[in-house]
């Protein structure tokens, strides 16, 4: 009973020491390398791909470098600290809660995927329009009444608490106008609610501040185009240019 005890245990730790492996985290992209035989010389750091320990010996220059995580559990960094772990601990899902468009009368609310290297996120938003028909209410002469899309939002310089952001965004749902003409017979002015298809191409600019893990604050300005299917009656134009303004809360998990 013993030795199969002590057998199991250096068995284990066979197991421990064959899977170990270092982690090199790159700071440009903000990809991680699983490496063996990883040796830090002064300028540059040589490393095998783990799997092929045997094969082709890799270098990478120090200054790429933004950490290293080795399998005793030792770290060293290669730039501070703590800009080194929000770049690489960063969390990679939203909730925003986008607070600016209650004031035009809608509910929105978007999620957003930050991808591995931190530099590109994907975002999906949901808005329902409310309010009365009867006053119109948004950032061009459209109520919202629903629309979906999706935003591709590029960081440029990865994840951290204050970054820039940009990049392009479609969003496609219905709404209404809000206009009227005058009938020639009765010379009244009649009142209409016209309900059409809406599509807009936007590109995004924002900033985004993330003074805690799991809370970030943005300010978006937007600019682009919006195609109606259908027209005012004063107003022939299906293609428009429009703009939008954004503050958003937002949980990260």
């Amino acid at each position: 009973m013993k030795n199969t005890l002590l057998i199991s245990i250096a068995l284990l730790f066979g197991i421990i020491s064959v899977n170990a492996q270092d982690y090199i985290y790159k700071k440009n992209d903000g990809g991680r390398i699983e490496a063996t035989n990883v040796n830090v010389l002064l300028d540059q750091t040589t490393y095998s791909l783990y799997g092929n320990e045997s094969g082709e010996v890799y270098t990478i220059s120090n200054d790429d470098i933004s950490m290293i995580t080795f399998e005793n559990g030792s770290v060293q960094f290669f730039e501070r600290e703590s800009k080194a772990k929000q770049r690489h601990s960063f969390k990679k899902n939203l909730i925003n809660y986008h607070l600016f468009d209650l004031i035009v009368n809608n509910f929105k609310i978007s999620y957003e995927r930050i991808l591995s290297n931190g530099k590109l996120g994907i975002q999906i938003p949901v808005a329902i329009g409310y309010g009365d028909k009867d006053n119109i209410s948004g950032f061009d002469d459209v109520h919202n009444v629903f629309y979906t899309g999706v935003s591709l939002n590029f960081y440029p310089t990865g994840q951290g608490k204050v970054r820039y952001f940009m990049g392009p965004g479609i969003q496609v749902g219905t709404g209404y106008f809000d206009d009227g003409y005058y009938n020639d017979y009765s010379s009244q002015y009649i009142n209409e609610n016209i309900d059409t298809f809406v599509f807009r191409f936007l590109v995004n600019n924002g900033i985004i501040f993330t003074p805690i893990d799991a809370l970030s604050i943005s300010l978006v300005g937007s600019l682009g185009i919006r195609y109606t299917d259908k027209t005012k009656y004063s107003d022939d134009e299906n293609i428009k240019t429009v703009g939008a303004f954004a503050a958003n809360l937002s949980y990260r998990f």
